[in-house]
């Protein structure tokens, strides 16, 4: 065994070689100056131009909403807390500037939301929908999953309601959408290959739910959805055109979508498979062989509106009734996956109530260890002549990394605030492959769906009194919007299912994009330079991380004191003070007591 110096040597040496390997790399990406295609710094004059155009001239709320959660153990029962609240501020736009009030930011009382969830141990692997759970680690895992599915509720409800109040134009989010969606999509994705979803059969307003309404609600959201006409989606192009509920002969439908006969045979083929697995509930028209004429029932173009009462229904359970969140019948579960799914559902809704309202929605993240950038965003620049693909630098696995260190290069002037070209987030489902054909192939056989979010990096402030020290690089995200993003997108071909298809991508060229420009204009105005914490980030978010943050400290002793009081009498009369915990927590309670001298070898 290596005695302490020894080990302190080795762990020197090694330190050494990768410090070396660092400065390498840093030296490299300082000296890349053809990497600044890849940023652009603030254009005021189009921001505001923007934000007259966008907004109009006058003043509005903006507001930022940020979650928690908090678990605890208390014998064999997990109690699980989430909370999120919101803080808002004034803005006002004139003709020459953009202002923000932050100094009236306050907190937002009607956007707030709680919920405490008991659950015994035994039953965590039916609440996240998993095997039994066996060690601590599976045990921290399946608890994250439902603490962080609520929170994620929590966050998008109150998103959903700032942006139906009419009154919140601009709304921060301490998360990115385009990094959220994927996962709950995922879980989404798993229940319909399974066809166990724990709501299906409930009664509602226009019927019964079904497995084909939630498929439907998955594919097409309210009906706007972005559905690029790849192969796999057509079947959903042609109910989408049916949604009207009016027949529609075969050449129209495919004429309309451009589709060739071998296509839409296809797609039919498929539409036909789905009918037959619900029952008949899709078609009306055209679910026989050789019929030219195609109609969707009622019952399936009322898809949404029953689809939206569960939605409903799950919020009021989970938010505001009186009952247990998670069960309800006679052992029937709300599974993590099942809250996923309507977490998906809420992004969409999200998605068309800001569309509705035209209000902003800026998702920021803080901690983000993507590779964008690197692995396909500067190959994709490169080989559309943006810049040469041997000025790529190798070896940096962070494009946080890559572009803090290109900002704080000596021989780049690289003036705050700025940002990089913004992306399609199908960009980080790709891959990209030199001297293939197609060169964008999806990462994970299927790619992201293209028009639902912009990403791009982002850097604030520099130090006044050094003004080479800069903010931390952080990643934004916004909802595409068609009246302003037409003008930027660009037909590719990737590589999907090893199938070569056409992708109608989000690209930012030599033209900028004046909502990119709009919202660095905002990001700009909104942070705090007097508080290390929302120094270039964002005070409204700081704000409300605070404040959740302190109600959850506050809220876990008195919620451990709930519980206590009716699980102490149990444990007492019917001896389960060692049958109940763990014999870990046990163990720990007496290494503690001999520590502070409270207990005997």
């Amino acid at each position: 065994m290596l005695g302490f110096s020894e080990t302190a040597r080795k762990l020197k040496a090694e330190t050494c070689i990768l410090v070396d390997a660092f400065r390498r790399r840093a030296r490299q990406i300082r000296g890349a100056r053809e990497l600044t295609v890849l940023i652009k710094p603030l254009d005021r004059e189009t921001a505001v131009r923007t934000a007259c155009e966008y907004f109009g001239v006058g003043e509005y709320l903006a507001a930022g909403i940020d979650g928690s959660m908090q678990t605890d153990e208390l014998l064999e029962m997990l109690i699980f807390y989430i909370n999120a609240a919101a803080y808002a501020c004034p803005f006002r736009v004139s003709t020459g500037r953009v202002e923000f009030m932050l100094d009236q930011a306050e907190r937002n009382d009607k956007l707030s939301v709680s919920a405490a969830v008991p659950l015994w141990m035994e039953d965590l692997p039916e609440a996240v929908d998993s095997t039994p759970i066996e060690n601590d680690i599976q045990l921290e895992a399946a608890s994250s999953r439902i603490s962080f599915a609520i929170m994620t509720m929590a966050e998008l409800k109150m998103a959903c309601e700032a942006v139906v109040s009419g009154k919140v134009k601009i709304l921060f989010l301490d998360r990115p959408l385009s990094g959220t969606l994927p996962p709950l999509a995922r879980d989404y994705r798993d229940l319909l290959r399974m066809k166990r979803f724990s709501l299906a059969g409930m009664n509602t307003p226009a019927g019964t739910l079904s497995i084909l309404d939630m498929t439907l609600a998955y594919f097409l959201g309210s009906g706007d959805n972005p559905l690029p006409p790849r192969e796999r989606l057509l079947p959903y192009a042609v109910v989408r055109m049916l949604l009207d509920g009016e027949p529609h002969s075969a050449g129209e439908i495919g004429g309309k979508l451009g589709l060739s006969i071998n296509s839409f045979e296809k797609a039919v083929k498929r539409l036909r498979r789905i009918d037959a697995e619900s029952g008949g509930l899709l078609l009306e028209k055209g679910g026989g062989k050789g019929e030219d004429v195609f109609q969707i029932t009622v019952y399936a173009k009322n898809y949404w509106r029953r689809v939206e009462h569960a939605l409903d229904w799950v919020l009021e359970k989970v938010f505001e009734s009186g009952e247990h969140p998670l069960t309800f019948g006679e052992d029937k579960w709300l599974t993590a996956r099942d809250l996923n799914v309507f977490n998906t559902l809420l992004v969409y809704r999200l998605r068309s109530l800001a569309k509705e309202n035209r209000t902003l929605v800026i998702g920021v993240a803080k901690d983000v260890g993507a590779t964008d950038l690197s692995r396909v965003v500067m190959p994709f620049a490169a080989s559309r002549g943006m810049l040469k693909p041997e000025k790529i630098p190798r070896g940096v696995k962070s494009d946080r990394a890559l572009l803090g260190l290109l900002s704080t290069s000596e021989e780049i002037d690289v003036p705050t605030p700025w940002r990089t070209l913004g992306y399609d987030a199908a960009f980080t489902t790709l891959v990209f492959r030199e001297g293939e054909k197609p060169s964008l192939s999806a990462a994970r056989k299927r790619a992201g769906l293209e028009g639902f979010f912009v990403r791009s990096y982002f850097q604030l402030r520099s130090m006044e009194t050094d003004p080479r020290s800069k903010s931390s690089v952080f990643l934004y995200d916004r909802l595409q919007n068609d009246a302003y993003d037409s003008e930027h997108r660009i037909m590719v071909k990737i590589s999907e299912m090893d199938k070569a298809c056409d992708a109608n991508v989000f690209f930012e060229g030599d033209r900028r994009s004046r909502l990119d420009e709009l919202i660095l204009l905002i990001l700009s105005l909104s942070d705090n330079p007097h508080v290390a914490e929302a120094f270039g980030h964002n005070q409204l978010l700081f704000l409300a991380d605070k404040a959740v943050k302190a109600e959850a400290k506050q809220a876990k002793p008195m919620l451990r004191g709930v519980v206590e009081l009716e699980i102490g009498p149990l444990a007492r009369t019917d001896r389960m003070f060692n049958i109940a915990r763990r014999f870990r927590d046990i163990r720990a309670e007496y290494e503690g007591l001999r520590e502070t001298g409270g207990g005997e070898e």
